[in-house]
């Protein structure tokens, strides 16, 4: 995978769909959108049609991550949720959608952007039980075949400056959007394991990759 920053496409105050190409099938992962006060939203396909999220806490490691802690709330979520990072206010939010409760926010002091920070990942199902899609994402990648495993997906905000960018070593795919305030990296990395549909967002107020 090059160093060397590539933006693919601008897609300011349009919600586009990202996922994977495997098998002759389409999945659909996730959507992203810009907003005009350089907000961002980023909602995971497979987290809208779950009845309910639970919230607790885990810890990283290099290539996944182990539960540390059994649920801390249970929030019915009918139609979905989704992030929300916003420049005023300083914070990320996790809220349901159509204008929801707000479940969680991290308050970070990270607008404007002058140090890279990842925002979230999202890990797939396994690969060989995602229900596939009829309708084709505006970015996708190929995984190979013998991939059954889940894919971890990996969303990191960049300065708008940014020329290099030193991407995961088991990136497959790299997409980038772009407003004229910062950069979206989003990673799409083997995870060389098979784990539920999860969302994992840091906790503290630190600022780092």
């Amino acid at each position: 995978m090059p160093n060397k920053l590539d933006v693919v496409a601008k897609k300011d105050g349009k919600k586009i769909r990202l996922g994977v190409h495997w098998r002759k099938q389409w999945i659909n992962f996730c959507t992203l959108k810009f907003l005009k006060d350089s907000s961002l939203i980023f909602s995971s396909k497979f987290h809208n049609s779950t009845p309910a999220i639970d919230i607790g806490s885990a810890r990283q490691f290099k290539k996944g991550f182990a539960l540390h802690t059994q649920v801390v709330d249970r929030h019915g979520v009918s139609n979905g949720c989704h992030f929300t990072l916003h420049p005023r206010g300083q914070s990320m939010h996790l809220r349901k959608n159509l204008g929801g409760k707000i479940l969680e926010t991290r308050k970070i002091n990270w607008f404007p952007v002058t140090t890279p920070f990842n925002l979230l990942y999202l890990y797939s199902l396994p690969l060989d039980i995602c229900a596939p899609d009829s309708k084709e994402p505006n970015f996708f990648g190929p995984f190979p075949d013998d991939y059954t495993n889940s894919v971890q997906v990996a969303v990191d905000i960049f300065p708008r400056q940014t020329k290099e960018h030193s991407p995961y070593q088991q990136s497959v795919w790299i997409y980038w959007g772009y407003c004229p305030d910062y950069l979206v990296r989003i990673s799409f990395n083997r995870l060389d394991q098979k784990t539920e549909a999860l969302l994992h967002w840091p906790n503290d107020s630190r600022l780092s990759l």
